[in-house]
């Protein structure tokens, strides 16, 4: 099949706009949050189905994470008219990130910014390994604030002490529940927690996947493609991820290569 080529426009005495990749560069670094990026990649386990919840490399998520970059990129929220509109939940947290062209973003990639924080609230089911009464979190934990069991409807809730629960020495993911006692009897198998994590989104669409431009140099004169830094819209994980690593935090796989 042949290809018929398109006219191009008269560009006699046209103006020319010349971006300069390296302030574009130089403002990320310079402006940018310290951020480390891992590749997503499609689990091979789900096939055409859906994923193994048992696979050790995706937990069941369907993705595995790889390659860890530690870089720097500028993170946003999104400028969103809510004033006289209902709230979407698909704009709920959800950010812009501007990275260098060399780091290339693809579709679930996982940021995580290494020097902010967030606190996270959220119930969750309590599970046992042996007689070890534990939670998994939505993020790895790096301080609980509080945590509260539910007694009954009539009942003031149960805030457990410092020392009826402890962060996993093996998987920042896991609280572990030793609370004095043990559970009370209308205890309906749920946990309140309040803690503190590192702020982690995942790319959720590449809207500028794509920013190339041209210069000229000035001694040659020759025509010089480049590429500009590219944007993707991120959601915080919590959106978008399953369940947590397993219990133990040991059978993961790590398929890093680089």
């Amino acid at each position: 099949m042949s290809i018929i080529e398109a006219t191009p426009p008269n560009l006699q005495g046209q103006p020319r706009v010349d971006f300069n990749k390296n302030n574009f560069d130089a403002l990320i670094w310079n402006k940018g949050y310290p951020i480390t990026l891992y590749e997503a990649v499609a689990c091979p386990c789900k096939g055409g189905t859906t994923p193994l919840t048992s696979c050790q490399n995706c937990l069941g998520l369907g993705w595995v994470f790889v390659n860890p970059v530690r870089t720097r990129g500028i993170m946003s929220s999104i400028n969103y008219n809510n004033q006289f509109k209902y709230w979407s939940p698909e704009m709920k947290g959800t950010a812009a990130l501007t990275v260098r062209d060399t780091e290339r973003l693809s579709f679930m990639d996982k940021v995580i910014m290494d020097e902010k924080f967030a606190v996270m609230s959220e119930v969750r089911d309590v599970r046992y390994s042996g007689n070890q009464a534990f939670i998994f979190t939505s993020y790895p934990v790096i301080d609980i604030n509080m945590l509260f069991l539910f007694d009954s409807a009539s009942e003031p809730l149960i805030r457990l002490q410092a020392g009826e629960y402890s962060v996993s020495a093996d998987n920042p993911y896991v609280i572990k529940l030793n609370p004095t006692g043990g559970f009370a009897t209308g205890f309906n198998g749920h946990v309140s927690v309040d803690y503190k994590h590192k702020m982690q989104y995942n790319v959720v669409d590449l809207p500028h996947e794509l920013r190339a431009s041209v210069r000229f140099d000035r001694v040659t004169g020759k025509k010089e493609d480049f590429d500009l830094p590219v944007q993707a819209i991120c959601q915080k994980s919590h959106y978008v991820n399953g369940d947590s690593p397993m219990y133990s935090g040991t059978g993961v796989q790590d398929n890093s290569f680089l």
